[in-house]
This record gives C-alpha cells, sequence and structure tokens, in this order.
C-alpha cells in the first residue's frame, strides 16, 4: 500500500483523508488498513505511541458505519479522557464527508447525563473509556447488540491501570460475531490472556523499531549529579528558546516543585498531574495546546493521551523504570515526519538503565556535553542582540517620542549605549545564572557509587526529609545529620534524592524504624527534621475513570516507635546489588 487511493476505502472517506493532508501512509497504517477492510478476522496490532495507530483503525471504523443502521457498530476503548477525545476528534475528522456518522466520546469526570443523551440522538462509533463504558452498559444507556467492530488501543497501558475486570466485563456483553482489534506497544499477559479469551484465531501484526517511523528522533543523554538535575534542566530550556517539551518526571510533588522552579526562572510552564481536577487537567491542556504553554512538567499517567504534533522535545527528568515507558514517552516527539530530541538527565549509576532501554528499543544513545553557563549566558546575549536588529518601530505615539529619546541619551558615545542597553536587558537573567551552582557531570568513582552496593540483596525502604536544598542541605550533610543523630553503627543508606523542600533518603529496611524513632522531635539547621517513612508508589494517577470509580487510599500508615507524622510504607521493594531506584 502506497498511498490512501490504493485501498478500499469509499471515496469520502478517501476525499476526507486528503483534506487532511494524508499522503503516504505510515507503516503500521500500511499493514492495518488492509487487513481489517479485506476480512472479518480479528487483529493484533503492536506499534508504539505516535506511528499513527489512529488512523490505522479509524478509518476502517468510519468506512464500516453503516448509516441505514440506527444503531451503535463500534466501540473503541482508550485508558484515558484525553486520549479518548482525541480519538472521538481525529475519528469525526475521517467521517466529515460521510452524512450519518456520529462519533460519541464517554468518559469519567463529566455528566453522564450529558454523554447519555448524546447516544441517543444517533452514535454508531462510541468512544470511551473502560470505566464509564462498563457502567453506560450495565445501566442498559448503551446497547452494544449490534457492534460491528471492537477496538481496544493502548491494551498495555489499560490493563497497567488496572482496567482488567472492566474490560472483562465490556467484552462479556459485546455479540460474539464482530471483528477485535487490538493495538498495544507491548504484549504483557495480561493482553494475551485477553486475546485468548475474547479474540479468535487473530492476525498479529508487529510493527519493529526499523518500521515504527522514529529514526528522526535523536536520543541524547546527560550525565549529571543527582542533586544539579534542575540546573541542567534550566541550562537546556535556556539554549533552546524554542523548546516545546514535555517533562516527565516521577512524582506528583516532583511535577509541581520541577514546574514552579521554571516559572519563577520565567519560563511558560505549568504542572499536569493526577492531584489535579479534571477542569484543571482540561485548562492546562487547551493552553498547551495552544501554545500558551511551551514546558509541560507532567508525570506519566498524567500524560497518556497526549498527542501534540509539534513538540520538539520529551525531557526524562527521571528516566522511568520500565523500558516500555520510555519508548511511549519518546514516540511523543518526531511525530508527522518532523525531527524531535528525546533527552535524559541520568545520574552515573542509571547509566545501565539506558543500555536496557537500547536493548528493548532497538534504539541508541548519544552522550552529550554538560552546556556551560558562560555559553548559556552568550547566547541569550546574541538573541537580544538579534532581537533588537529585527525589531520594528510600527507605535505611532512611540515615534513621535523617538526625538525627546534621543537628547535623553545624548550624553552616552555609541559602545556606553550598547552596553546600558544589554545590561538592562539581561540583569535578571545575568542575577539568576549567577546565582545558580555551576552543573557537574556524574564521576564513576567510589564516592559516587550507590552505598547500596556495599552488601547485596538489600531491602531498602524510602524515608522523606521535610528539607530539601531551599534549606539549606547537599546530600553530604544530609549523610552526617544522619550518622550524628542514629546511635549505634553507621546507617546504611541507598538513593539521596535531593530536591528543593523534601530530600528522599532510601535506607536499610531493618534500620528504618530506629532512624525515624532516633530522629523524633529532632532539629536540625533551625527547623524540624520531620522524618517520615514514605510510599511514593500506588494508585490509578491521574485517572478519572479509575476502575471501580475509587480513588486510592491513603497510601500511609503510623509507625511504632515513630512521630504522629511517622509513616511506613505497606510493601517495600527489594533491590538488587547495585541497582537505584
Amino acid at each position: 500500500m502506497e498511498n490512501f487511493n490504493e485501498t478500499s476505502l469509499r471515496d469520502d472517506v478517501k476525499q476526507a483523508v486528503a483534506q487532511l493532508g494524508f499522503t503516504t501512509p505510515t507503516p503500521v497504517q500500511a499493514k492495518t488498513i488492509p487487513a481489517i477492510l479485506g476480512s472479518d478476522r480479528d487483529l493484533i496490532a503492536l506499534a508504539r505511541t505516535g506511528t499513527g495507530k489512529t488512523a490505522g483503525f479509524g478509518l476502517p471504523v468510519v468506512d464500516g458505519i453503516d448509516t441505514e443502521v440506527d444503531a451503535v457498530q463500534a466501540l473503541i476503548l482508550c485508558p484515558t479522557r484525553e486520549l479518548c477525545l482525541q480519538i472521538t476528534r481525529d475519528l469525526t475528522d475521517y467521517a466529515r464527508y460521510r452524512k450519518g456518522v456520529n462519533v460519541v466520546a464517554v468518559y469519567g469526570g463529566a455528566s453522564a447525563g450529558d454523554q447519555i443523551r448524546a447516544i441517543r440522538n444517533g452514535a454508531n462509533i462510541i468512544v470511551g473509556t473502560p470505566g464509564r463504558t462498563l457502567d453506560l452498559i450495565n445501566r442498559k444507556k448503551l446497547v452494544v447488540d449490534q457492534l460491528k467492530r471492537v477496538v481496544l488501543d493502548e491494551a498495555d497501558e489499560m490493563l497497567n491501570m488496572g482496567f482488567q475486570e472492566e474490560l472483562n466485563g465490556i467484552l462479556d456483553a459485546t455479540p460474539r460475531e464482530k471483528q477485535t482489534l487490538l493495538f498495544s506497544a507491548t504484549m504483557p499477559k495480561e493482553a494475551r490472556k485477553i486475546s485468548t479469551d475474547y479474540m479468535n484465531d487473530p492476525q498479529e501484526i508487529s510493527i519493529d523499531h526499523t518500521d515504527a517511523g522514529n529514526s528522526n528522533i535523536t536520543h541524547l543523554y546527560y550525565k549529571v549529579k543527582g542533586a544539579h538535575r534542575f540546573s541542567l534542566l534550566k541550562l537546556l530550556v535556556e539554549l533552546d528558546p524554542d523548546m516545546y517539551a514535555v517533562i516527565f518526571c516521577r512524582t506528583r510533588r516532583e511535577v509541581d516543585g520541577v514546574a514552579e522552579d521554571l516559572r519563577f526562572a520565567g519560563h511558560a510552564a505549568d504542572a499536569l498531574h493526577g492531584d489535579m481536577s479534571q477542569a484543571q487537567r482540561d485548562d492546562v491542556m487547551k493552553r498547551f495546546r495552544k501554545g500558551r504553554i511551551k514546558l509541560l512538567v507532567a508525570t506519566d499517567v498524567a500524560a497518556r493521551g497526549l498527542d501534540v504534533s509539534d513538540l520538539t522535545h520529551v525531557i526524562n527528568y527521571n528516566l522511568p523504570d520500565a523500558p516500555e515507558v520510555y519508548v511511549h514517552r519518546s514516540g511523543r516527539t518526531g511525530r508527522a515526519g518532523k525531527e524531535g530530541v528525546a533527552v535524559s538527565i541520568v545520574t552515573g549509576r542509571e547509566v545501565r538503565k539506558l543500555r536496557d532501554i537500547e536493548r528493548y528499543g532497538k534504539i541508541e544513545f548519544t552522550e552529550a556535553p554538560i552546556p556551560s553557563q558562560d555559553e548559556v549566558y552568550r547566547q541569550r546575549a546574541v538573541r537580544f542582540v538579534d532581537s533588537v536588529k529585527e525589531a520594528n518601530l510600527s507605535d505611532q505615539k512611540l515615534s513621535a517620542l523617538i526625538p525627546e529619546i534621543v537628547d535623553g541619551l545624548a550624553d552616552l558615545d555609541r559602545e556606553a549605549l550598547i552596553q546600558q542597553f544589554v545590561a538592562f536587558s539581561l540583569a535578571d537573567f545575568s542575577q539568576q545564572v549567577g546565582s545558580s551552582r555551576p552543573v557537574e557531570a556524574a564521576t564513576e568513582d567510589k564516592r559516587d557509587r550507590p552505598a547500596r552496593e556495599r552488601r547485596s540483596n538489600v531491602s531498602y525502604t524510602r524515608l522523606c526529609m521535610s528539607a530539601g536544598r531551599r534549606q539549606g542541605y547537599t546530600v553530604p550533610q544530609v549523610i552526617g545529620m544522619l550518622n550524628k543523630n542514629v546511635p549505634g553503627r553507621k546507617v546504611d543508606l541507598g538513593k539521596i534524592d535531593l530536591q528543593n523542600n523534601l530530600t528522599f533518603i532510601d535506607v536499610d529496611s531493618t534500620e528504618a524504624g530506629r532512624i525515624v524513632a532516633a530522629l523524633a522531635g529532632k532539629q536540625d539547621k533551625g527547623t524540624e527534621v520531620n522524618l517520615r517513612i514514605y510510599d511514593g508508589q500506588g494508585g490509578n494517577e491521574g485517572s478519572d475513570d479509575s476502575p471501580r470509580g475509587k480513588r486510592p487510599r491513603n497510601k500511609y500508615k503510623t509507625v511504632a516507635g515513630g512521630t504522629p507524622g511517622s509513616f511506613a510504607k505497606r510493601d517495600k521493594k527489594k533491590h538488587r546489588k547495585g541497582q537505584g531506584k
């Protein structure tokens, strides 16, 4: 399939494709569209985010609707509200010349009544998240007995988010005779079980890296000390004024901190995570899509379904734990034939994770040199000069004041005048650069190796201290504070993650309670240490359509012997020798 005209798509669908500017199909489209149109056989398509999967199943779905039948004929399931709305917009575009084809989105966090009325007004295609879709089926507001096609988009993500029961319930309610299409970046055992239980002799198509259309993404990494992550990020943003990026962080708290610090530095940045209301998230996404926000700091779950074709960068402020998550992240840039950059900020101990990602994704990372503050400052000054040269004086009121302005500056010679203008323009930026610490590369000597390498098979528990860089702490000071206040043998430490107002410390799990108790009520640097045991994992973060409609329960419980503010994690994680968190 060289172009869309070679397919058996209806002429009115081809007309919409041409108007949308689609010319050459992506590899996944070239393989899936003929397979779906050519038979009623079920299909499994393994392809990464950003490879054109939506058109791969969406065009055949729109093409196959019988406008003479007043019933829901196609159901598309996806993990998040954002992706649900994006697919709905795309399918509506594909159907623009097919009169009588109506696409309705159903998802949690919005009025079910409005969605029910839209279905009653005539819906041929339903795009839904699992929780709301199953709820409407159970309430008999969504009738699916005439379905011809069911699509499971990003099946692995839906299963990772805990929608196994909802998917089973929905598929059990659909007719036995239908075409089921499963699209996924990976094929975990849960997805394989769905294919076994609910699909009939499916054809399987796999689009590997050489076919994935991601060869236009450059994968870079910067190796720095953990405490210098944000300083490096700020330099990278300053070096590229046209950067339009998603910055991925591990936790919601970190997302808020990085977004706040970027705004404080004068950048158009905002946060996106699961603690925000749906209205807040919609507002952030609207401003990001319109370009009023240039830097979106997000968690993985909150960013699922994000589809912005012009992203120049994806930045991994923290590397994900799973290689497939990196593939999902990086696939959000370099779309529609454009070039993109995937940047990872890593410490020395995290380089091993890059090798795992390389093997999994068949990609190659390049280590980039850390930019100097002097170079960033030089480029900022050069950009200012260029902007002055390109400025257009079109304000008539200002033009009338030029003689008076010239007289006011008459005492300055040419060189002094230039110096004054540059100094005035760059004063705030100069102060920022001058107050920033130099970014240091991570080293491979013994001091930078994880402390947990001292012992193998150690179970580590993460502690959280309510103080960080802004309270004047450095990593050596944190270590010294612990050793000074905890009696007996020295504390066996793992990773120490120093943030602006918090510090996360991995300690030997058998010692966690003793350490928390020893520091109960203690003060350091004039403030209470407030050390507690922390669990930052769990829950369907960012999903308003989470399984059974419940938010995650409180993840903490009080530790015996700890302070009233102390918490114990329910599940301790095992770390192999030398492995970072």
